[in-house]
C-alpha cells in the first residue's frame, strides 16, 4: 500500500522569506557602505559641540593667494587666521610688494612665489611676522569664482557709486549761414562718458563679479584696495559660514584641495573640522579684517613694527612669556 507523504510546502516558504531577508540585508549594508546618506555623512567626521571647545594652542594660520592664471604668480595676498581664544577667523590682506626674507632670501611676497614658489611664501611670512603661517591656498581666477559660487554670494556695500571714464567720439549736426542761406553741417565732437561699473548700494556678487570688483583699479591707493578685499573676505565668511553641516564643510575642503594649488590635504581637514563645525554653529560674524600699515621703501612696503605687533594681537598669538 502506498503512503501519501505530507507537503513540506510551508518549510519551503519559510526558507525562502528567510534568505531574501538575509540577502536585503547583506544588500543594504553595502549600499550605505557605498553611498552613505546625508545623515551618515554628517557624523562622519562630526563632533559633539556640547562639550567640545576649541583649545588655545591650536594653530590655524594661512596665506590665502590670488592669480589670475593657474601657472601665474599670484598679485594678491591675504593672511587668514584662526583665533582659538574668540574663536574668530581675521584676515590681513597684504600689498603684493611686502618686504619679506625666507631663508636668507629677500624680497617682495610677489618675488617670493616668483623665485621660490608657494612654500617659501608661507615661510616668509612665518619669519616676517614672527609666528608660524602653516600653509597655503593659492586660487586662480576660475578656481576663485567656483568656490564663490559654490559657498553663496557675497554681500557687499559700495558707499558710491563706481564710475569709469572714456572719451568717445560723436557726429553733431550744425546750422549755419553761408551767404544768406542756412546749411546744415556735421562736425567731430570728442565727449567724456561715464559708465558706472559698480553701482552705490548693497550688492550680492556672483563669483565673477566678486573676482571683478576685488582685483578692480580703483585708482584710490593701495588701503582702499586692500580694504576692498578685507570686506569681501570677512562678508563672504560671515553671510555663508553659519550653521553649516559636516557634509557642506567637508565639500568646501576638497573643493580647495581639488581644485587650488595648496599643501593643505583632506587629513588636515579632518583635524580642523571640529574647530571649524564648532565655529560654525557657535559664532555670529565672526570674522574680521585689519589692514597693515608702513612705509614703501626701494618700491617694497615695510612693514611698521607696531603693525607687526598688532596683527599678532589680533591674531591672538602669545608671546612666550606671557604662556
Amino acid at each position: 500500500m502506498k503512503v501519501r507523504r505530507k507537503s513540506n510546502w510551508y518549510i519551503y516558504v519559510i526558507t525562502l522569506i528567510i534568505s531574501f531577508a538575509l540577502l536585503g540585508f547583506f544588500v543594504s549594508s553595502i549600499w550605505d557602505s557605498l553611498f552613505p546618506t546625508e545623515k551618515d555623512a554628517d557624523s562622519a567626521y562630526s563632533v559633539n559641540n556640547a562639550d567640545f571647545r576649541p583649545s588655545a594652542d591650536i594653530k590655524m594660520n594661512f596665506i590665502v593667494m590670488l592669480a589670475e592664471m593657474k601657472a601665474g604668480v599670484p598679485d594678491y595676498y591675504m593672511l587668514a587666521s584662526y583665533t582659538p581664544r574668540s574663536e574668530s577667523v581675521v584676515f590681513v590682506p597684504l600689498p603684493e610688494n611686502t618686504r619679506v626674507s625666507y631663508k636668507g632670501n629677500v624680497g617682495s611676497l610677489y618675488e617670493m612665489y616668483s623665485n621660490l614658489g608657494a612654500e617659501a611664501v608661507a615661510g616668509a611670512v612665518t619669519e616676517t611676522l614672527g609666528f608660524e603661517c602653516s600653509d597655503y591656498i593659492k586660487f586662480d581666477r576660475l578656481s576663485f569664482i567656483d568656490f564663490v559660487d559654490l559657498t553663496g554670494e557675497v554681500y557687499v556695500n559700495i558707499p558710491a557709486d563706481i564710475k569709469e571714464s572714456r572719451i568717445e567720439t560723436f557726429l553733431e549736426s550744425e546750422i549755419i549761414e553761408v551767404d544768406g542761406e542756412e546749411q546744415e553741417v556735421t562736425k567731430t565732437v570728442k565727449k567724456k562718458v561715464e559708465d558706472i561699473i559698480f553701482p552705490a548700494g548693497a550688492q550680492y556678487f556672483d563669483g565673477e563679479t566678486l573676482y571683478s570688483y576685488i582685483t578692480y583699479d580703483f585708482g584710490k591707493g593701495v588701503d582702499y584696495t586692500l580694504a576692498v578685499q578685507g570686506a569681501a573676505a570677512m562678508n563672504m565668511l560671515n553671510r555663508n559660514f553659519r550653521d553649516l553641516s559636516s557634509t557642506e564643510l567637508q565639500s568646501y575642503a576638497e573643493k580647495i584641495i581639488n581644485s587650488t594649488e595648496t599643501g593643505f590635504m583632506f587629513s588636515d581637514y579632518v583635524e580642523y573640522q571640529p574647530v571649524l563645525q564648532y565655529t560654525t554653529e557657535n559664532s555670529i560674524n565672526p570674522c574680521e579684517y585689519y589692514i597693515p600699515y608702513g612705509e614703501t621703501d626701494g618700491g617694497y612696503f615695510m612693514l611698521n613694527p607696531n603693525s607687526v605687533q598688532t596683527i599678532k594681537d589680533r591674531c591672538g598669538i602669545v608671546a612666550e612669556e606671557e604662556k
